[in-house]
C-alpha cells in the first residue's frame, strides 16, 4: 500500500493499536500498548519484533507489519479550533503528539 505522507517514525500508530504480530506474540489486546514498542533518544520509534528478527526474514517481516510504508494515522488534529490532518502534519509535531500521548516531556 502506498501513503500520501512519508513515515516519520513517531511510533503514534502504534500507541493508537498494537499490530497483529504484537498481540499474537504477547497475548494482548490491540487497545494495550505494545511491549515490543520502544523510543530512542530522538523519540523515534522502533519494534523490537522487528529488531529482533533475523536480518534476512527482515524486510518481509517490515512489509507484514507495515513498518516503514508511511503514515498510515486516519485521524484529525485540532489546535485552537483548527482542524488538520494528523498525517500532513510535520514531523516535529507528530513526535510532540507522541511524547505527549505517553506522557513524556
Amino acid at each position: 500500500m502506498t501513503y500520501e505522507h512519508k513515515c516519520c517514525r513517531c511510533g503514534f500508530c502504534c500507541l493508537s493499536e498494537t499490530c497483529p504480530a504484537g498481540v499474537a506474540i504477547f497475548g494482548i489486546s490491540k487497545t494495550d500498548i505494545c511491549p515490543a514498542l520502544q523510543f530512542n533518544k530522538d523519540h523515534t520509534a522502533t519494534c523490537k519484533i522487528v529488531s529482533r528478527t533475523p536480518v534476512k526474514k527482515r524486510d518481509a517481516m517490515k512489509k507484514d507489519m507495515g513498518v516503514g510504508e508511511g503514515c498510515c494515522i486516519k485521524a484529525r488534529a485540532y489546535k485552537d479550533g483548527v482542524e488538520y490532518d494528523f498525517a500532513a502534519l510535520p514531523k516535529n509535531m507528530k513526535i510532540r503528539a507522541s511524547k505527549d500521548r505517553r506522557g513524556v516531556r
